[in-house]
C-alpha cells in the first residue's frame, strides 16, 4: 500500500498531467480556430480584390472601346499605360473582336514575375471584361493583378491571431494554475477533515485504522527482525460526569488537554488517534511487552496530572488496554477485538490501569457475547423468575417486608449468578426492560399475598443507573401501582449509593418526583460508594442499608462503621436495615445497637414467591 506521501505525489503528478493536457488542448483549439479565421480572411481578401480588379477592368473597356472602333493603337497602349500606378497590376492585354492581341501594358512587377519560372499560380489573378459599343462587341481586356496585398493582410491579420491566441493561451494557463492552487488547497482541506479529529487535531478513526493498517504490512515485510507492533486503548473514566456537570465545551477542552498530553509523550514513530467519544488509541512498534507495558504506564501517568479547566481542575485517570502484533493476534481485526478485550478487563478490574492482553480474554468475550443471546432468548420466553428475601424487624423478629431479586434457571448450567447475568443487562441496556418486568411482577405478587391472607409487606426494587436514566422510568413506576393497585407507601426503590452520584441534580429531582407520589426509598450499599455525607441532607429517602462488608466482621470488628451509620440514620429520623446477616451474633449486635430491620441468610434465603407467602402466612397464624 502507498504511503500518505506517495500519495501526495501521485496526486500531483496527475494534477499536473491533467494540467498540461489541458492546456495543449486548448493550444490545438487556438490553432484550429485560428486556421478556419485564416481561411476565412482569405476568402474575403480574395473576393475584395476580385471586385476592385473587375471595377478596374470595366473602367479600362470603357475608354478603350473608342479605340477598338477606329483601329487606334497607340491610343488603346497609353490608356493601357495609365494603369502604371494601379497598386499591384501586373499587366493589361487588350484583344480585338477577332481575338488578336490590339495593344499591351505590362508593369515592372509583372515583368518580373513573368520571368519567374518557380512562380506558384495563385501569385497571381486574372480578370476579363468584355469592351462593346452600344451593345456590339468589340472585344474584350484582361488584367493581371498580383496577390501580394492578399498575402501581407494574411500575415498581418495571422500575426494579430497569434498575439491574441498567446494572450489568451497566458490567461487560460493563468487560471488554471489558479485553479490548480485551489483543488490542492481544497484536496488538502478535504484530506484533514476525512483523516483528524476536527476537536483534537489527532488522526481519527478512519487514520487511525489505515496507518495501523499499514504498519501491519510493514511488520510482515520486516518479519522478525522489526519486532512488535503494540496497539494500546485508552478510554477514559468517568468523562461522562465531566460532561454531565461541566459541559460538553468542558469536555471539549478536557479532551485536547488529553490529546496534547499523549502527543507529548509519544515518540515520533508512534502515532496517536481519537477514535471514539472519550477513546483513544496510541499506535507504537516496541521490542517486547515490557517496551510496551512501560508505554502504557508512561499514558496513566501523564493522565494523572489534573488538567486546569473554567470550572477547575480535573483529573483524568484512564483504563488502558494492550495488545501486541503479531504475538497475541495475526491480523487488525483479531488485534483490535484483543486489546478492546484487555481494555474491558482494566475497567472491570477497577479502572486507572493497564492490562495486557492475556488469551483467557478472548473466552471471556466469547462467553459474555453468548451469556447476552442466551439472555436475550431467555428474556423473550419469559425464563427469569423472581426471588424474594424477607426483612425482619430487628425487635419483635416479624416479617415486615422482602426484597425482589432476579434469578436465571439455565436449562443446561442450572441457576446462573446475578454478577454474572446482571452486569451483562446493565452494559446490553436489557436491564430497562428486566427492571419493568421485576417492579410489575414484585408489585403484582405482593397483593396476591394480601389477598392470600399474609400480612401486609413492603417490597423493595433495585434501581439500576441504567433505568435511573430513563425519562419513562417514573411512569414505569406509577404505571405497575396503578396496575397492580399497591399501595405506594409499600414499594420502596432502593438506590446504590454510587448511583447517586453520578447524577446528583437528576437523582435528586426523580427522588422528590417519587417521594411526591408516595414511593418509599432508601439508600443501598451505604458507606461502600463516594462519601456522600454532605448531600444525605438534600436525598429525600426514607432508610439507609448497611452493606454486608461492614456486617460480615460484626460482633468482633467493625463496630465504628455500623455504630456511625446507625447514629447517622436517627439523626436524620431514618429507619436503618442490614443485610448479610448470616450468625446469631450479629443479629444480636444489631438489635443492641438500634437496628431496625435486617435480612441475611440466617433469617431466610431468596425463595420464590409461593414460599415466601407459605412464610408470611405461618408467621400470621396464631401461636
Amino acid at each position: 500500500m502507498p504511503t500518505r506521501m506517495q500519495q501526495v505525489q501521485q496526486g500531483r503528478q496527475i494534477t499536473r498531467t491533467m494540467g498540461v493536457g489541458q492546456l495543449v488542448g486548448v493550444v490545438l483549439a487556438l490553432v484550429f480556430a485560428g486556421a478556419i479565421l485564416l481561411a476565412y480572411e482569405w476568402v474575403s481578401l480574395r473576393a475584395a480584390l476580385v471586385d476592385e480588379t473587375q471595377m478596374q477592368a470595366a473602367i479600362v473597356a470603357d475608354n478603350v472601346a473608342g479605340s477598338l472602333m477606329f483601329g487606334d493603337r497607340q491610343a488603346a497602349a497609353e490608356m493601357l499605360a495609365s494603369l502604371r500606378k494601379a497598386d499591384h497590376l501586373r499587366s493589361a492585354v487588350l484583344y480585338g473582336r477577332d481575338g488578336a492581341l490590339f495593344a499591351r501594358f505590362t508593369s515592372p512587377a509583372g515583368a518580373r514575375a513573368g520571368a519567374d519560372a518557380r512562380r506558384p499560380a495563385w501569385d497571381e489573378l486574372t480578370v476579363a471584361h468584355p469592351v462593346a459599343y452600344r451593345g456590339q462587341a468589340l472585344g474584350r481586356v484582361e488584367l493581371v493583378t498580383g496577390t501580394d496585398r492578399i498575402l501581407t493582410g494574411m500575415l498581418r491579420y495571422a500575426g494579430l491571431l497569434a498575439l491574441a491566441a498567446l494572450g489568451g493561451v497566458l490567461v487560460v494557463a493563468a487560471v488554471m494554475r489558479r485553479t490548480r492552487i485551489r483543488v490542492a488547497a481544497a484536496e488538502q482541506e478535504l484530506h484533514y477533515l476525512a483523516n483528524t479529529d476536527p476537536v483534537t487535531g489527532l488522526a481519527n478513526r478512519r487514520a487511525t485504522y489505515r496507518w495501523l493498517e499499514q504498519a501491519i504490512d510493514e511488520q510482515r515485510t520486516q518479519g522478525t527482525q522489526g519486532g512488535q507492533l503494540a496497539v494500546l486503548l485508552i478510554d477514559l473514566d468517568n468523562f461522562k460526569l465531566v460532561n454531565d456537570t461541566a459541559g460538553h465545551a468542558a469536555g471539549d477542552v478536557l479532551l485536547r488537554h488529553v490529546a496534547k498530553a499523549l502527543a507529548t509523550i509519544m515518540r515520533s514513530t508512534d502515532l496517536v488517534g481519537r477514535i471514539g467519544g472519550d477513546e483513544f488509541a496510541v499506535i507504537a512498534p516496541v521490542t517486547d511487552s515490557e517496551d510496551a507495558a512501560a508505554i502504557g504506564q508512561k499514558i496513566l501517568t501523564a493522565l494523572r496530572t489534573p488538567f486546569l479547566l473554567e470550572t477547575g481542575e480535573v483529573f483524568a485517570t484512564a483504563s488502558l488496554g494492550i495488545c501486541l502484533y503479531p504475538q497475541d493476534a495475526p491480523g487488525m481485526t483479531e488485534l483490535l477485538s484483543s486489546a478492546d478485550a484487555a481494555l474491558y478487563r482494566a475497567k472491570s478490574a477497577g479502572r486507572n490501569r493497564l492490562a495486557a492482553f492475556v488469551p483467557e480474554m478472548t473466552l471471556a468475550t466469547q462467553r459474555r457475547a453468548q451469556l447476552e443471546a442466551e439472555l436475550r432468548k431467555a428474556i423473550e420466553h419469559g425464563a427469569l423468575v423472581p426471588y424474594y428475601q424477607p426483612q425482619f424487624d430487628c425487635r419483635t423478629g416479624a416479617i415486615v417486608g422482602v426484597e425482589a431479586l432476579l434469578r436465571w434457571p439455565h436449562a443446561q448450567r442450572g441457576f446462573v449468578p446475578p454478577v454474572e447475568f446482571i452486569p451483562v443487562a446493565e452494559e446490553s441496556g436489557l436491564i430497562v426492560e428486566l427492571g419493568r418486568w421485576v417492579l410489575q411482577r414484585a408489585c403484582d405478587d405482593v397483593v396476591a399475598w394480601d389477598r392470600a391472607g399474609a400480612p401486609p409487606l413492603t417490597v423493595a426494587v433495585n434501581v439500576s443507573a441504567r433505568q435511573l436514566k430513563e425519562k419513562g422510568f417514573l411512569d414505569d413506576v406509577l404505571a405497575a401501582l396503578a396496575r397492580s393497585g399497591l399501595p405506594p407507601d409499600r414499594l420502596e426503590l432502593e438506590l446504590t449509593e454510587s448511583l447517586l452520584m453520578e447524577d446528583m441534580e437528576g437523582a435528586v429531582a426523580f427522588m422528590h418526583a417519587v417521594r411526591a407520589a408516595g414511593v418509599r426509598l432508601s439508600i443501598d450499599d451505604f458507606g461502600t460508594g463516594y462519601s456522600s455525607l454532605a448531600y444525605l441532607q438534600s436525598f429525600p429517602i426514607n432508610q439507609l442499608k448497611v452493606d454486608r462488608t461492614f456486617v460480615q466482621s460484626l460482633p468482633v470488628a467493625g463496630h465504628t462503621i455500623a455504630t456511625a451509620v446507625i447514629a447517622l440514620a436517627r439523626g436524620f429520623g431514618l429507619s436503618v436495615i442490614a443485610e448479610g446477616v448470616e450468625r446469631p451474633e450479629q443479629l444480636e449486635w444489631l438489635r443492641a445497637a438500634g437496628c431496625d430491620y435486617a435480612q441475611g441468610f440466617l433469617l431466610g434465603r431468596p425463595m420464590p414467591a409461593a414460599d415466601l407467602l407459605a412464610l408470611a402466612a405461618a408467621q400470621a397464624e396464631p401461636a
